[in-house]
């Protein structure tokens, strides 16, 4: 088995290297790093790498037809570099990712998740947007010259008195236009931590944001955008409903996004690729 790698910053590497390990325990494997003055040369059986930039490069230039991605978890997400969990999907990012986890059993989420997190539903005072960073790769599939936070402010006013709150996002604000000229908006302090902007919402709007998998833990109704978002499947997409919320079971989605991430022990035990890896013929 031929496999090509891709990883530009220590973290990639370190989780990359990790599943590597874990990978050539039970497989007879090849490995070859992607450089773009000495290009890899022949067919791969996949591509490894971080992010979905990397991914298409990748693509492009092996013409792999499957890539594992890396990318930071959805649950005990840490933004540092100091982060130890890490999401692994096929082709894609996010909600566009193969995770090979459709009606996953409850294991996951019990060994490792179910610790008090996921909250009963509350009501709450406002609508909380959480901003994404402009030019993020979670919007390179949706952002348009329609769909702006603007956009989103009005239309949610068309439906509701409620005000509207805006939380920045933490480690880089004003990447986004501010909303102007639209009744009862705020930006809260960016340097609020999200959970206790969560916890004061009666509903949390997002495109496709990890605020979105925040909230829906926390006990709030989500509305979002894409369908790339994590919980696509269990929240609402438009603002109809937004004054009176539909509550959605959230015990499948549990067991599901469980298995859409990885602990390094588990990537170099090789127990995150004999989950991925029917995936592919080998």
């Amino acid at each position: 088995m031929r496999v090509v790698c891709r990883s530009q910053r220590l973290y990639h590497h370190k989780a990359i290297c990790a599943f590597i390990y874990g990978l050539e325990k039970s497989s007879k494997v090849d490995i070859d790093y992607f450089d773009r003055d000495n290009l890899p040369t022949g067919k791969y059986d996949f591509a490894i790498c971080w992010g979905v930039r990397a991914m298409k490069e990748l693509k492009a230039y092996t013409k792999s037809k499957n890539c594992l991605v890396f990318e930071n978890a959805y649950l005990n997400n840490i933004q540092s570099p100091e982060k130890e969990w890490v999401s692994l999907g096929w082709n894609g990012l996010n909600g566009r990712a193969d995770f090979c986890n459709t009606n996953s059993p409850p294991d996951r989420w019990k060994k490792h998740f179910d610790d008090g997190r996921l909250l009963e539903y509350s009501d709450g005072e406002y609508i909380l947007i959480p901003l994404q960073i402009q030019g993020d790769q979670s919007l390179d599939y949706i952002w348009n010259s329609v769909l702006s936070y603007q956009y989103i402010c009005e239309s949610i006013r068309k439906h509701t008195d409620l005000p509207i709150m805006i939380k920045d996002h933490p480690t880089f604000s004003g990447s986004q236009p501010k909303v102007e000229g639209v009744k009862n908006v705020k930006y809260l302090d960016t340097n609020m931590p999200i959970e206790k902007a969560i916890s004061k919402a009666k509903v949390v709007v997002t495109i496709n944001s990890n605020a979105g998998v925040d909230a829906a833990l926390a006990g709030k109704p989500v509305v979002s955008l894409d369908q790339g978002s994590m919980v696509w499947n269990i929240s609402a997409h438009d603002f109809k409903s937004i004054n009176s919320p539909k509550f959605i079971d959230r015990t499948q989605w549990c067991n599901d996004i469980a298995y859409a991430q990885w602990h390094p022990s588990e990537l170099e035990s090789g127990e995150a690729w004999n989950h991925l890896k029917n995936k592919i013929a080998l």
